[in-house]
């Protein structure tokens, strides 16, 4: 509902990130997250994050309209370097997903001060750890290709499916790490004060 309108695209991303780490969090403290209590929490920081998520709309559409043009125009005029041009593009797009959905992060987990230094934090998080960052970049193009590909996909399942991509990543670089995530939802993680 709230991806719809491409100007909600950014605050959409953080509320669904937000909501997913709810989720995740309570889970691997043992508890469950509602239905109910995820919505909640994704119209709560809609609303309230929607002047900080306007930035994380406008650069992943710049991104996205520069590669349509440079497409449009390779295409039109037979040019090769545009066209490698395009392609880049279509690389850029992808980092610049990977680099909003860990702005979105870093805004509602870290309490970034901005969206803007959020954005520059996530860049370097990511430059930090570049073996991983590439295989997430890489799995989140998968992830995108097969969406795109099922069609209804795209609307129904891929902000979900990055969203979770998002939080597991995160907790493999900066957090306990993904195997908690795992554990947890198989039951087999020991909450504190458990034997």
């Amino acid at each position: 509902m709230a991806v719809l309108p491409v100007v909600t695209l950014g605050p959409a991303i953080i509320a669904i990130v937000a909501a997913t780490h709810t989720g995740v969090t309570e889970r691997t403290a043992g508890g469950r997250t509602t239905e109910r209590e995820r919505i909640n929490v994704f119209v709560r920081t809609f609303r309230s994050e929607f002047r900080r998520g306007s930035l994380l709309t406008v650069l992943p559409i710049a991104v996205a309209v520069v590669t349509v043009w440079y497409a449009g125009t390779a295409i039109a005029s037979r040019s090769g370097p545009l066209l490698i041009g395009s392609l880049l593009g279509v690389y850029a797009c992808v980092a610049m997903i990977a680099v909003t959905f860990r702005a979105a992060t870093l805004l509602t987990r870290e309490g970034a001060p901005s969206s803007r230094q959020a954005l520059w934090d996530a860049a370097r998080h990511l430059l930090a750890t570049p073996a991983f960052t590439a295989l997430h970049v890489l799995f989140i193009g998968l992830v995108i290709l097969i969406c795109v590909g099922l069609g209804i996909a795209v609307p129904l399942l891929l902000p979900g499916l990055l969203a979770v991509l998002e939080v597991v990543a995160y907790e493999e670089t900066a957090g306990g790490g993904a195997i908690r995530v795992v554990k947890a939802y198989q039951g087999e993680l020991l909450v504190e004060g458990e034997s």
